[in-house]
């Protein structure tokens, strides 16, 4: 475990190097953005790392890594100096905080080295991609990286994530296998102190004592890190033999159906862990006319895949912190604020830009959070909306967003998407069982906290019939613009019956907005940092649940089938609401905790059937996770490590030591071939392996992930066939003339060729190619250098 050791030790120090940084950047925040300095530090030592290589000014090597550690380490000791009687008097001040957050920070990372350690496998779903594209950018002197698996082309995809991860593994130096589980382990870390910071601030910022920030801190991770749905009450059912057949056809999830009689207090039937991330779906006679992908954060961490959504959390988390220093924010953010605060402004630029290259999903929605809180901030400086007030908001936003936008230029310009547009949902919903059975615990939670605000705002005064209005107006706007839209379409879904499907969401989302627009007139005529709070967390929810009832109106247009229309859109905006709706929950619990006294019996009896259904929905939202560990770790039994491609040495022993030999021989990128395994509609395929576990590109690996990066008119030139004729034809002119078309350098021949192809199918490259690598079960051949 020396390598968890080292990966460990390297975040530290890239953390305290941003020390100086956070502490200028997050200067009304009580904790001084400390717990954001290590994902700061790792995505400006990455992007700069990035641009040089983009423009070709530093190679992606190690040294280069260094060198820009080493200045951004010169430009932390100048402003360390500078502040230096601040940065005593504060880490002095705050030591307890600080020695909290690195003990959250080191106890994440150990339980996930250990949970990944008991299931390492880079092995199904989509790990060989991520696989591929970590090992890809690590062979790529350049940038744009290569694209392991259509060689000649680099990779089209949002891969910044994956670029952080490969500089802190070119850095440590630690094997690429070993690295893909540490990964994962850094960013639940990462995710944690994130959740943790954010609502360790908000209480903070409520007037809460330090033990009860760093305890609801804490209640923040777990929610947003370690908390399930609900469908593992079902499958506890499920696997008990409980429930009648006409039960399980009326809960209408896809698998869920004859029960039967676990061995273990867990599950065991086959997968059956899938089916908590696909529960919205509608069957009929056996087909799914509506698949979803309903996945939550602690699903992402234990199937392992190092995907785009999942890295993108810690630095999610980031954006969030920097909108709360934007809502607390004295001035309103116009000319004043940007004269003062130019540099914080590019950094937020900086930040909020790396989401597009990371996650592209969350682009949309933080920078439509970072709109809001600039109008609020300015609204709380100003005391009333104006022209003056959308002004200030304007010159904060425009060049917000164009500096997100231009510092990630360079990955724009390479970029090829598969998305067609955005189109409207029809006649098919969400069952309101199904949301339940998804968002349960945190819709408790979160609509518990909205309604104790709103009951406190209504005690002090009713609304105003303009404040009314708004709130009725503005959640209706997005479907009057799918009704707008299904008229100029001609579509036939039913109006009324949609209004009547999102009206409880309308609901929430009228009330949110009532409470918002009190608190907003409470803050900007008394400036507590208490309204500040309730405000910030109000902004949030009201987010997620718009984005949630965004996803019964319209979705993203890409290529998956008419019986997955919605499926990627309901995936990456759930994503997103879960951090939100967790946040709120984590704040609003403290809020009704401390606020919610009742003072005679009904009250009293109302608090104490309130705590009874989040002590049976929190319980219900543990079973999965407990569960699943249990499973996919098979009860911790097997013996534990950390190296991805342990199972390849236990099953295939010749594979593993060619892998061995081409990562430790072979440098640069040099094209290698191996066997095509067909249009497989997934990950679940052993072919592309050589490629994926090395990084070396492949003439073509997985074509159906190709045609998701790429889009459906991507026509790959008929790179299957020549693969094929490399392998089978007999006419060796064609065969080199192909090798030069491809500028291939290595051809493996493996048990997968042998299969395809036939037993004797290295037999004819021996007579024009070199043998570069042989064991018992694999030949590399090598073009010979007169070519």
């Amino acid at each position: 475990m020396i390598e968890a050791f080292v990966w460990w030790l390297s975040v530290e120090l890239l953390g305290f190097i941003a020390l100086p940084a956070t502490f200028l950047l997050f200067k009304k925040l009580p904790d001084r953005g400390y717990a954001f300095g290590k994902a700061l530090s790792i995505l400006f030592v990455s992007y700069l790392l990035w641009i040089a290589a983009s423009a070709h000014i530093l190679p992606n090597t190690r040294w280069a890594i260094i060198l820009i550690i080493a200045v951004l380490a010169l430009a932390s000791l100048f402003l360390a100096i500078r502040r230096r009687h601040e940065l005593a008097n504060f880490i002095s001040q705050n030591r307890n905080l600080i020695i909290a957050t690195e003990l959250i920070f080191l106890f994440a990372f150990v339980l996930w080295c250990v949970i990944r350690a008991y299931n390492p496998d880079i092995l199904f779903g989509e790990k060989p991609m991520d696989f591929a594209f970590l090992n890809g950018i690590l062979r790529s002197d350049y940038f744009p990286a290569h694209d392991p698996w259509l060689s000649g082309f680099s990779i089209s995809y949002y891969y910044f994530g994956y670029l952080m991860m490969a500089t802190l593994t070119k850095l440590t130096g630690i094997a690429s296998s070993v690295s893909f589980n540490l990964s994962l382990a850094l960013v639940f870390a990462l995710t944690a102190i994130g959740a943790f910071s954010i609502v360790y601030n908000l209480v903070r910022m409520m007037r809460g004592r330090a033990a009860a920030a760093m305890g609801f801190g804490l209640v923040a991770a777990g929610f947003v890190l370690l908390l399930g749905n609900l469908e593992g009450v079902l499958e506890l059912f499920h696997a008990n033999g409980l429930g009648s057949q006409g039960f399980w056809g009326w809960v209408g999830i896809n698998g869920l159906d004859q029960p039967y009689q676990s061995i273990a207090w867990h599950p065991t039937d086959h997968w059956w862990w899938w089916r908590g991330t696909r529960v919205i779906d509608t069957v009929v006679a056996g087909t799914s006319l509506d698949y979803t992908i309903t996945e939550f954060p602690f699903f992402s961490f234990l199937f392992a895949d190092l995907h785009p959504h999942l890295m993108a959390l810690p630095f999610v988390l980031l954006n969030l912190a920097f909108c709360l220093e934007l809502v607390s924010s004295s001035l309103s953010p116009g000319f004043d604020w940007l004269k003062a605060n130019w540099p914080k402004l590019l950094v937020f630029a900086l930040c909020l830009g790396s989401l597009g290259f990371l996650n592209t999903w969350d682009l949309p929605t933080y920078a439509f959070l970072f709109i809001l809180m600039a109008f609020i901030a300015a609204y709380r400086a100003r005391g009333k909306v104006d022209l003056h007030l959308i002004g200030d908001v304007a010159v904060f936003a425009v060049p917000l967003l164009a500096c997100a936008f231009l510092f990630y230029l360079p990955y724009y310009i390479g970029l090829q998407t598969q998305v067609q547009g955005i189109d409207l949902v029809g006649d098919v919903d969400t069952r309101y069982f199904h949301f339940f059975i998804i968002w349960g615990f945190l819709l408790f939670v979160a609509v518990s906290f909205v309604l104790a605000q709103t009951w406190g705002a209504l005690r002090q005064r009713l609304p105003s019939w303009k404040e009314s209005l708004w709130s009725i107006v503005l959640p209706i706007i997005p479907l009057a613009a799918w009704l707008l839209w299904g008229l100029a379409t001609h579509t036939d879904a039913s109006i009324l019956q949609k209004f009547v499907h999102i009206l409880p969401l309308l609901a929430i989302l009228f009330l949110v907005l009532l409470v918002i627009f009190r608190r907003s007139q409470i803050m900007a005529k008394s400036g507590d940092e208490g309204e500040k709070a309730s405000l910030f967390v109000l902004l949030l929810l009201f987010t997620g649940f718009l984005i949630t009832m965004g996803c019964e109106l319209f979705y993203v247009n890409d290529l998956f089938g008419p019986c997955c229309e919605r499926m990627n859109t309901v995936f990456k905006l759930y994503y997103q609401a879960w951090i939100l709706l967790a946040i709120g929950g984590a704040f609003g619990l403290y809020y009704l905790g401390t606020r919610w006294k009742a003072a005679n019996i009904p009250g009293k009896l109302a608090r104490a059937f309130w705590w009874a259904a989040f002590a049976i929905l929190i319980a219900g939202s543990l079973i999965y996770p407990l569960a699943a560990t249990a499973t996919m770790t098979n009860s911790f039994g097997d013996q534990p490590t950390l190296d991805g491609l342990a199972f390849v040495e236990r099953s295939n022993p010749a594979e593993y030591e060619a892998i061995k030999w081409l990562n430790s021989n072979v440098e640069g990128a040099p094209v290698i071939v191996e066997a095509f395994g067909g249009w497989v509609a997934g990950a679940f395929t052993n072919y592309y392996r050589i490629s994926a576990r090395t990084g070396l590109p492949t003439i073509l690996g997985c074509p159906y992930h190709e045609l998701q990066w790429r889009g459906p008119d991507q026509d790959f030139g008929g790179r299957e066939q020549d693969i094929n004729l490399i392998y089978q034809s007999e006419d060796m002119g064609q065969v080199e003339m192909l090798l030069k078309k491809y500028d291939v350098t290595y051809v493996y021949v493996g048990h997968l060729e042998r299969e395809q192809y036939g037993e004797d199918v290295g037999r004819k490259f021996e007579d024009f190619m070199d043998v570069a690598f042989a064991n018992e079960g694999v030949t590399i051949y090598e073009v010979r250098e007169e070519w």
